[in-house]
C-alpha cells in the first residue's frame, strides 16, 4: 500500500509539473471550507445527512478558457448511524432495538480535469466572461485508519484506497486576481468499511442487518460541498492582439 501511495503521489506531482509548463502566466492557488457527508449501509441516500467538516487547498493550472487541472488536499470527516431518528424502518426480526453509529477522519488528494461551461477569465473579454459553471472529474487517493481484527482483538491501521472524484459548481472572478465558487464533489470508493469500525451489535458490513438492503452496498460514498477561494499566482502573460 505504501509503494501504491508513493506512484500516486509522484503520478500527481508530475502531472501538476506537466501542466506547469505549458501555463506558467495561469496558476492559482487557495482554500476549501464545506461540509462533508457519508453514503452507504447506514445511510443509502440521504446527501448531508449528520454533516461534518470539511477543509482543504487546492491548485488549479489553467490551459485555457474552457480547461483546467485541479489538484486538491482535502481533510473531510464523516459520520453514520443506525436506526437513523426521523426514519420509520418496516417491522422485521433482527436488530431493529439496536443501535450502531461511527465517526471517522479522513485525507484526500486528487487531479482532476475542469471543464468550463462557458468562456472564463478570457484575457481580452474579461468582464463578459466572469462567471461559468463547470464539470470535474479525475483520480483521487484517501486515506483513512481501517480496522482488523487480530488475536488481541482488534486494531487500526492506515489504509489508502483509490477513488473517483466528480463535481459539478459554478464559479466567478470578482476581481482581477481572486476567484470565489461553490463546488459539490462526489467520491465514488470500492470498498465497504469506510462505516466500520469494529464488532458490535450490528455488522454494518451486511445491509441486511440494518434492515436495508440497496444498491450502495460494497461501494461507500462520500461526499463534500462548500466555497472556494483562489488566488492568480502567477500572471497572465497576455500577448497583444494582432491589428492593434
Amino acid at each position: 500500500m505504501l509503494l501504491k501511495g508513493r506512484t500516486f503521489l509522484f503520478f500527481f506531482i508530475m502531472l501538476l509539473f506537466a501542466v506547469q509548463s505549458r501555463a506558467q502566466d495561469r496558476i492559482e492557488g487557495g482554500l476549501f471550507l464545506g461540509a462533508s457527508y457519508y453514503n452507504g449501509d447506514l445511510n443509502p441516500s440521504r446527501p448531508f445527512y449528520m454533516a461534518q467538516p470539511a477543509v482543504g487547498g487546492l491548485v488549479r493550472v489553467v490551459l485555457n478558457e474552457r480547461l483546467a487541472f485541479k489538484g486538491t488536499l482535502t481533510a473531510v470527516e464523516i459520520q453514520g448511524e443506525y436506526p437513523q431518528n426521523d426514519i420509520q424502518y418496516p417491522a422485521a426480526s433482527g436488530n431493529s432495538s439496536s443501535h450502531y453509529g461511527f465517526q471517522r477522519t479522513m485525507a484526500d488528494i486528487s487531479t482532476q480535469l475542469e471543464i468550463n461551461f462557458f468562456d472564463y477569465d478570457q484575457p481580452f473579454r474579461r468582464k463578459e466572461t466572469r462567471f461559468t459553471p463547470f464539470l470535474s472529474g479525475g483520480l483521487a487517493y484517501t486515506a483513512y485508519r481501517r480496522y482488523q481484527s487480530d488475536d488481541a482483538g482488534g486494531s487500526e491501521n492506515p489504509h489508502f484506497i483509490l477513488s473517483l472524484p466528480f463535481g459539478i459548481g459554478v464559479k466567478y472572478k470578482p476581481a482581477d486576481w481572486l476567484h470565489v465558487g461553490l463546488e459539490w464533489t462526489f467520491r465514488k470508493t470500492f470498498v465497504d468499511d469506510l462505516d466500520y469500525l469494529g464488532p458490535g451489535e450490528i455488522d454494518p458490513a451486511d445491509p441486511y442487518g440494518f434492515q436495508m438492503p440497496s444498491d450502495w452496498h460494497n461501494n461507500d460514498w462520500y461526499s463534500f460541498a462548500g466555497i472556494f477561494f483562489t488566488v492568480d499566482l502567477f500572471h497572465r502573460k497576455v500577448p497583444c492582439n494582432a491589428g492593434f
